[in-house]
C-alpha cells in the first residue's frame, strides 16, 4: 500500500467530484489545466492519508472587479 497522500477535488456548491484519489502531481496538473475555470483552491484535511480540495466555479468579487477594470 502506498504511503503517498491522496487528494479529491470537489466543486464547492454542487459537491461534484472533479478528480478523485489523485496524487499531488495530478492535482497540480488539474489546476494548471483549469485555473481559469475554477477559483479558491482550498484544502481540507480529512485524514492523514487523504485530503479534500474544494474549488468553486464562481469568480470571487475581487477578481471580478479587476476583470471589469481591465475590460474597461
Amino acid at each position: 500500500m502506498s504511503a503517498e497522500k491522496l487528494y479529491t477535488i470537489v466543486l464547492e456548491h454542487s459537491l461534484e467530484v472533479l478528480l478523485e484519489a489523485a496524487t499531488m502531481a495530478q492535482v497540480e496538473a488539474f489546476w494548471d489545466a483549469h485555473d481559469t475555470r475554477y477559483f479558491g483552491l482550498r484544502m481540507e484535511e480529512e485524514t492523514a492519508c487523504h485530503a479534500r480540495v474544494i474549488v468553486t466555479d464562481e469568480m470571487p468579487e475581487e477578481e471580478e472587479e479587476e476583470a471589469e477594470l481591465c475590460l474597461g
